[in-house]
């Protein structure tokens, strides 16, 4: 009786176990291309069970599929969610946010298998400095969605955590990778939080590698995600406000100056094409429109410009103008213009009133001589700046000095100079107080002025002279120079660091090979870039007798990069010295292509700087380590 009683009780549960068991083989049956035996099964498994990484229309994974960026952060976003550490209400707020935006750049609604995470995980990236929108740009290139590094796929998946666990992430590390020097600066405290959170290995692949350039599969992805996923379920959740971005952790301060403030770059680099629509010359930034009539804006202080070939200026951009810049880890490092404008200079006389009915084209009178004068049609579109201030062509005033920039006598800007007009700048040329020469003095903008230096001009700290590459601050009236400063010299040094003196302004000493140290701070346009040059650095990245290569410019340093890279093999140049630096033991010197270069001596050389006077003509063997630095390994003296 018993047992007729225990009977149907068994039965309910072998069938509670076939159910078990069939959905199980259902998840397995699903997958059609990830075997019993494959490394990432079990990872896998999991990502599919937890909807995190689920399978294609056809039951496949795609195990060895290669991941693009977008995949990556659709991935960790999903994780986030199926953790429930996200709001629906606030992730619907935020995606309305940045729809715009995104679809602005042709970041695809829908991404398979994924269906419609794609611009919520995007705006959650936005929301919490994961991404900036110019990262989000290069996902797409055209119509295809671009590839992601290792190296890539690591920040981002440890911005996501970080997110939640807000911890410091600067510390001394020393990675374990064999590869170890091939990982960005900046990407090495994001490694090390996968690391500390094991969701990747210490020690990398069986080689002791971890391959940082090269592409990653879906399975790969799963792994990582599986432990984002399981991070982010255990331990302490700090639980965020929208617009709350402390990804960085906080118990460190942060420094004015530095890109410490700034989400680390995925390492980007594309051109874009246009016609200028738009210029804001305040900012340097300048609204293009390419060929589909999408508009975007860039700010172009820190862009290199050329003209057909020829060195240009901010200045030669006008509205119409057609340009091609070339945007690195979103941020402009060159623009090529197709066509140089002409240009007349001189005083202003007057703006007449307008012209015609449609009161829209008036003239501008200029005298470019005691006995001619110009005159060229002012438009509303035509860009004035007055002492480097964007400003309107009613504001000119009678002897203004102005340069004209113009096509078919239609002005399309106008450079004025007023009455008192003080600038910093580095000089382009060398020249003798008390003589009549012309002199270029190049402005922070990337602007060369031009102009004459007189026996009446007024010099301030001029017993060094005056040198091509020192710093001076200019006075002009209406254009003319009338008092020059001598501030210091631009120069390129190469030493040990002893010292960071992390403030709001920060600064370092350098141990020079001459055993002298010599103390910078930095320009308010510093860049810190890592060995290669290709990732920017914060000051917190940098060590205590760690090597550096310095540019010190207008207001302090004006780069630095880690590291003293030879970039060629060992040569020799023929050259004229043209300075002779004692306290920084280097010369400034022009050689035979009348190109500017810093030599250097390293340590323990018998040369040194104060072996040499200006004048002397040199045969120097030795190494490039930079684009203008050349390191001695021997000097022979010419003769003159």
């Amino acid at each position: 009786m018993q047992m007729r009683k225990r009977k149907p009780l068994i039965r309910t549960l072998v069938l509670m176990l076939c159910v078990l068991l069939i959905g199980n083989s259902a998840i397995s049956m699903a997958v059609t291309d990830v075997t019993s035996s494959h490394w990432a099964k079990a990872q896998i498994g999991r990502m599919i069970d937890n909807k995190i990484m689920p399978t294609y229309a056809n039951g496949a994974f795609q195990p060895d599929a290669v991941v693009t960026s977008l995949e990556v952060m659709t991935a960790a976003y999903r994780a986030v969610k199926g953790a429930g550490l996200l709001d629906s209400v606030q992730m619907g707020t935020l995606t309305s946010k940045y729809e715009a935006s995104l679809k602005s750049v042709g970041v695809p609604q829908m991404l398979s298998p994924y269906d419609s995470d794609t611009y919520p995980a995007l705006a959650f990236a936005l929301e919490y400095k994961i991404l900036t929108l110019e990262e989000i740009k290069v996902f797409i290139n055209g119509t295809t969605i671009t590839n992601v590094k290792k190296v890539n796929a690591t920040v981002i998946i440890a911005k996501t955590l970080n997110v939640f666990k807000q911890e410091n992430l600067n510390k001394i590390i020393l990675l374990k990778y064999k590869d170890a020097a091939e990982i960005s600066l900046s990407a090495i405290k994001y490694v090390n939080l996968l690391i500390e959170h094991s969701i990747i290995s210490s020690t990398g692949d069986s080689l002791g590698n971890f391959n940082p350039n090269n592409t990653i599969n879906r399975a790969t992805l799963a792994v990582m995600i599986d432990g984002l996923y399981s991070s982010l379920k255990t331990g302490d959740n700090v639980k965020l406000n929208s617009g709350e971005t402390a990804t960085e952790g906080t118990t460190e301060a942060t420094t004015e100056g530095t890109s410490e403030d700034k989400p680390v770059g995925i390492e980007t680099e594309k051109t874009v094409n246009g016609t200028v629509v738009k210029m804001d010359d305040g900012t340097f930034t300048v609204t293009i429109k390419n060929a589909s009539g999408k508009e975007e804006s860039y700010k172009l202080d820190e862009a290199t410009m050329s003209i057909k070939g020829s060195t240009g200026t901010y200045y030669d951009i006008v509205i119409g103008s057609v340009i091609e810049i070339t945007v690195k880890n979103g941020v402009a490092t060159g623009v090529a213009l197709t066509e140089k404008l002409s240009a007349i200079e001189g005083k202003f006389v007057q703006l007449s009133g307008y012209i015609g009915t449609t009161n829209k084209r008036r003239s501008i009178k200029v005298a470019v001589s005691a006995t001619a004068n110009e005159f060229r049609n002012v438009y509303e579109d035509t860009l004035v700046t007055i002492n480097g201030v964007p400003a309107s062509a009613n504001d000119l005033k009678p002897d203004y000095k102005v340069i004209v920039y113009y096509k078919e006598y239609d002005a399309k800007r106008i450079i004025a100079y007023s009455d008192a007009y003080e600038f910093y700048g580095i000089l382009n040329d060398s020249f003798t107080i008390a003589t009549t020469t012309k002199v270029g003095i190049t402005m922070e903008n990337g602007t060369i002025f031009s102009g004459v230096i007189t026996p009446k001009v007024i010099f301030v700290n001029s017993s060094a002279g005056y040198n091509k590459g020192d710093i001076v601050k200019a006075t002009l009236k209406y254009g003319e120079i009338v008092k020059v400063e001598w501030i210091g010299q631009a120069k390129t040094v190469v030493g040990d660091v002893t010292g960071i003196n992390i403030k709001k302004n920060p600064e370092i000493s350098i141990l020079l090979s001459n055993g002298k140290t010599e103390t910078y701070g930095f320009s308010s346009k510093a860049k810190l870039l890592n060995e290669t040059g290709d990732n920017a650095i914060t000051i917190y990245d940098l060590r205590l007798d760690q090597e550096v290569t310095v540019e010190i410019g207008i207001g302090g340093i004006v780069q630095l990069q880690q590291g003293r890279k030879i970039i060629a093999e060992p040569t020799a140049i023929k050259a004229t010295v043209s300075q002779v630096v004692d306290s920084s033991n280097i010369l400034i010197v022009t050689d035979e292509s009348n190109r500017m270069r810093t030599v250097t001596f390293p340590t323990g050389s018998v040369y040194k700087a104060s072996n040499y006077k200006a004048g002397m003509v040199l045969y120097i063997e030795g190494k490039a380590i930079a684009d203008t630095i050349f390191e001695v390994i021997k000097i022979t003296v010419q003769a003159q």
